[in-house]
């Protein structure tokens, strides 16, 4: 007699695979909550929705993301590896073998480095300015390093001062001898780079000192000087919303005894000519950062600014990687970088964040910016209350912002797991001394309301499943 196999059993259908509207929706939710900050709920929604779809570049590209913001940067890191199934054409390297065949070099991902290794620029020019400090770890492990990158960048890579050889990325070429290449954003995780170290050694780049006297001839002395940046590429596709209307810096050009400098290039330049405040704005020519090498004007004039204010454009890492007081003007959801931080950073000890609260709306952050301007200028705030204090916080007085209970239990929770679990000795030290600052909030909670008893607990255990 032979067998039949029913796909239902009892009067229940089988289990079956979402379909892909369904896939849709599930991705529209974890967008949804990566939008309210419930990142744990983000983050078991994408990895279900890449259990089921392994080639969802959406969903893998938003597990980086959320990695990144909730600081589990070894596993962001590896995740971050998506952008190149991003990108148009992935970077590789190949060897001509002595038969004239050729053979692909190994990618270096950790570990020993090969004494002679190739790096490979991969984004934009902001990106190559940010990461390009960690090609000094490379040095002082004696590796002899060629950096293939943007040709306009040579002369402001050059002020690091390290003795690596520099190839253009727009021609072909070769390097004899080399025993590896990597992306030179993956210089972090192949060294696993402590992120308490990711911010140090700056400024890692250098003005010109005769440029620095030129620009410095050519401003006002008797003025408060705040270089302005409004606008990216409109061109790259991480605008996205980053850049802001040139009119939103409107209650900067107010201040008393100030003038804006212009550090705007390209297309965006348009606007200081129609500007309500084009009065206030001043210009530096045609003749700025022109000539084939990017930034070298920029640089020189940040030496003489007393503080710059940008949106998320190479002109913020400029002024970042000089260690000049800057502030960054971000959209509600920023790049990856930026992390969930609502004004320090990790890259940049020198530059303090102001996100949008309200997708498109510049002004609100825009007001705290001015506000805490008007502190460093001695001047009181309209609305103190409303102000973050701009100076880095010391140990003992550090910004406050609001959270949610559910982040409150969230964040004791990775806390614990790295005070427990991380490979490093100082990020458990760190880990444990931030977990011991929040009990006292969290103690507070319990008192008003003890049925969240047990909340910490449960997220912790998720927590520890994801990690």
């Amino acid at each position: 007699m032979s067998a039949q196999v029913s796909s239902q059993t009892s009067g229940s259908p089988m289990p079956r695979a979402p379909s892909e509207q369904e896939v849709s929706h599930l991705f529209a939710l974890a967008e949804h909550e990566i939008l309210h900050g419930r990142l744990s709920e983000a983050l078991l929604l994408l990895r279900f929705i890449r259990s089921i779809d392994p080639n969802h570049t959406d969903a893998a590209a938003r597990t980086a993301l959320v990695l990144f913001r909730r600081e589990q940067w070894a596993d962001a890191w590896d995740a971050f590896d998506i952008r190149f199934k991003l990108m148009s054409a992935q970077p590789a390297v190949t060897l001509r073998n002595a038969d004239g065949t050729r053979s692909d070099v190994p990618r270096w991902t950790g570990g020993p480095a090969p004494r002679k290794l190739l790096v490979m620029d991969e984004q934009g020019l902001g990106d190559t300015i940010h990461f390009a400090r960690y090609l000094k770890f490379l040095v002082e492990k004696g590796v002899d390093v060629t950096f293939v990158t943007h040709r306009i960048l040579f002369d402001l890579l050059k002020t690091m001062e390290l003795p690596i050889t520099l190839k253009p990325s727009d021609e072909p070429g070769s390097v004899e001898g080399v025993g590896g290449w990597t992306p030179l954003l993956h210089i972090p995780r192949a060294f696993n780079i402590d992120p308490a170290l990711y911010g140090e050694g700056v400024p890692y780049i250098k003005a010109d000192p005769v440029r620095v006297e030129k620009w410095r001839e050519k401003l006002p002395k008797d003025k408060f000087l705040i270089g302005i940046a409004w606008a990216g590429n409109p061109d790259s596709p991480a605008e996205k919303g980053r850049s802001a209307p040139l009119e939103t810096f409107a209650p900067l050009a107010e201040l008393p005894h100030v003038a804006l400098v212009v550090l705007q290039k390209g297309k965006g330049l348009q606007e200081a000519e129609t500007v309500s405040f084009r009065d206030r704005l001043i210009l530096l020519g045609d003749e700025f950062d022109e000539g084939g090498q990017a930034f070298l004007d920029s640089a020189a004039v940040m030496m003489s600014l007393d503080r710059v204010v940008s949106v998320d454009t190479s002109i913020l890492h400029v002024a970042g990687a000089l260690g000049r007081p800057t502030d960054l003007l971000l959209r509600r959801e920023p790049d990856w970088r930026w992390l969930a931080r609502e004004h320090d950073n990790v890259w940049y000890p020198s530059v303090t964040l102001y996100r949008q609260k309200t997708a498109g709306d510049w002004r609100e952050p825009m007001e705290r910016l001015r506000d805490n301007l008007l502190r460093v200028m001695g001047k009181a705030p309209e609305e103190s209350k409303t102000s973050v204090e701009i100076a880095r916080p010391s140990e003992t007085a550090r910004p406050l912002v609001p959270v949610s209970i559910g982040e409150l239990a969230d964040r004791r929770g990775i806390l614990d797991l790295k005070s427990e679990r991380a490979a490093q000795k100082a990020v458990k030290a760190e880990a444990k001394r931030q977990r011991a600052a929040l009990d006292p909030a969290w103690d507070a909670v319990l008192a008003q309301n003890d049925a969240l008893v047990g909340l910490d607990t449960e997220l912790r255990a998720i927590n520890a499943e994801l990690w």
